[in-house]
């Protein structure tokens, strides 16, 4: 590992072999061996086991690529027991993100949270550690330890710019998930969630047929999707978020540590495949912009306090919150369906309140 290291690897250059040989002593270090035995990849992952790892220094030999060892070794290290349940598992890279996407990688949501100390003081000169990735085929090599989480939540939401893009999986080749290997059908739901999550699960599931080339998703088709499902939060890799639909459970489907709720424009979905949490939120602010136009201006005097107010609440009304959320995804039709499902977000809202 050290040679190819200090050779290959730009983000390591300088770094002695003391430096490797304490890296890996203090790391989870996973190998690639070539039919002579010889290390032909590997990986390192730091993790205090219960909340936070971080994969790093992670490479394959160049005459080696091309073959899948770089997914092959992303994919163990992911379903390593170092890292199995905690919350979070970080990496960078510079142009390997189509390698770590399909396990589920995102780009940050809130890089604005994140800070990082490098060199930390009292180190080695020239040394501030795997700080960021080279790529190279299947043998992306990604490192760094720069950052933690505190995994609060945050509505991923500027009142002043709107809602934000929504991101469509776009995925396609899928196998039917009533003959695949339910493994197979696991992976392809992660990475179906790690794209569009929080994403419903009847969106999921249809992204899924989608990909696998047909349309409808039936009951038999989706109950190996189910299963998948429950193998994913038994990992903890993916977390189920529940909300009343008007009698029927809605189920949210995020990666594990994710944020609860994030508002986006409406993209490719229908109303319907919007989650009523991101709906309740999105109403939630509408609702105060309603509210604070009737307090602009000049401060009202104490005799018409109670008919500006009141003229605000009727602003703030069900119906125009309703009717705000259209306007806010581009929508003009006010269908029964529409208002129902409107309905049960107005509702969620107000049990949040």
């Amino acid at each position: 590992m050290h040679d190819f290291l200090v050779r290959d690897a730009y983000w390591a250059q300088g770094r002695s072999r003391a430096e490797t040989e304490v890296a890996a002593a203090n790391s989870v270090v996973l190998g690639v061996y070539g039919p002579d035995g010889s290390m032909v990849g590997g990986a390192r992952i730091v993790t205090d086991r219960a909340t936070f790892g971080w994969l790093a220094d992670v490479y394959v030999l160049a005459e080696h690529r091309g073959q899948g060892l770089g997914k092959a070794l992303v994919a163990a290290a992911c379903e390593h027991p170092a890292v199995a349940g905690i919350r979070r598992l970080m990496l960078i890279t510079r142009d390997a993100h189509e390698l770590y996407r399909p396990r589920g990688f995102a780009e940050l949501s809130q890089p604005e949270r994140w800070m990082e100390l490098q060199p930390v003081p009292g180190g080695a000169p020239g040394e501030v550690g795997a700080d960021e990735a080279a790529a190279g085929g299947d043998g992306g090599a990604d490192g760094g330890a720069d950052g933690s989480a505190d995994g609060s939540h945050h509505l991923g939401y500027d009142p002043v710019a709107g809602p934000g893009p929504y991101v469509v999986w776009q995925g396609g080749g899928l196998p039917d998930p009533r003959t695949a290997p339910v493994a197979q059908v696991v992976a392809h739901l992660l990475e179906i969630v790690g794209a569009e999550g929080p994403v419903t699960a009847d969106r999921a599931y249809r992204q899924y047929i989608r990909g696998a080339g047909s349309s409808k998703v039936t009951q038999r088709a989706r109950a190996p999707m189910e299963q998948a499902l429950g193998r994913l939060t038994l990992r903890r890799q993916v977390e189920v978020d529940e909300f009343d639909n008007g009698g029927e459970v809605q189920q949210v489907l995020r990666l594990a540590g994710a944020p609860p709720v994030v508002v986006r424009e409406l993209g490719e979905r229908s109303l319907y495949e919007v989650p009523l949490n991101e709906i309740a939120e999105l109403m939630g602010h509408k609702r105060r912009e309603l509210l604070g136009r009737a307090g602009a201006g000049e401060q009202p005097a104490h005799a018409v306090a109670g008919v500006i107010q009141q003229a605000a609440l009727r602003r703030a009304s069900p119906d125009r919150l309703k009717r705000a959320v259209l306007d806010a995804y581009g929508l003009i039709r006010m269908t029964q369906a529409a208002e129902q499902y409107l309905d049960a977000a107005l509702a969620l809202l107000e049990g949040d309140s």
